[in-house]
């Protein structure tokens, strides 16, 4: 495929990831409303006071948060360097996962599950094409 194609489908791709990450931050502030109530009581149970864990948390998301920004800005202006950024930041922040239960609304894992394909297609876009090879012409 031709390299100009190559790089609208990762800029698209990149733009659609964007709001897909900013959607899903705006969910999480509308959960209690759009969860089950059985669910908002489990919930609101197991989360407790909110501490100095909680704080450690929000400082590790934000961090993720600006890395993610920050190395997808990079692929957006086709930087390798951020090939590599992306994919690092984007493995150990999945490893959150692992930490505890989630519940969230169906909306939210549906857009999830397809920032998850966005971020695979980005990955191989990166790695697997020459969208961020640069073309030197001398001669």
């Amino acid at each position: 495929m031709d390299k100009s194609k190559l790089r609208l489908i990762l800029r698209i791709s990149l733009l659609a990831l964007w709001a897909s990450v900013v959607l899903s931050i705006a969910l999480a502030f509308l959960q209690d409303k759009l969860l089950p109530d059985a669910l908002v009581e489990w919930h609101k149970s197991s989360a407790g006071q909110f501490g100095f864990g909680d704080i450690i948390a929000l400082l590790f998301w934000g961090l993720g948060l600006f890395l993610f920004f920050v190395s997808s800005i990079g692929l957006f202006f086709y930087q390798r360097w951020a090939a590599w950024m992306f994919t690092i930041v984007t493995a150990v922040f999945s490893l959150q996962l692992l930490a505890s239960p989630t519940v969230e609304p169906g909306i939210s894992s549906f857009i999830g599950s397809w920032s998850d394909v966005l971020t695979g297609m980005v990955i191989a876009l990166v790695f697997f094409t020459d969208v961020l090879r640069e073309d030197n012409h001398t001669a």
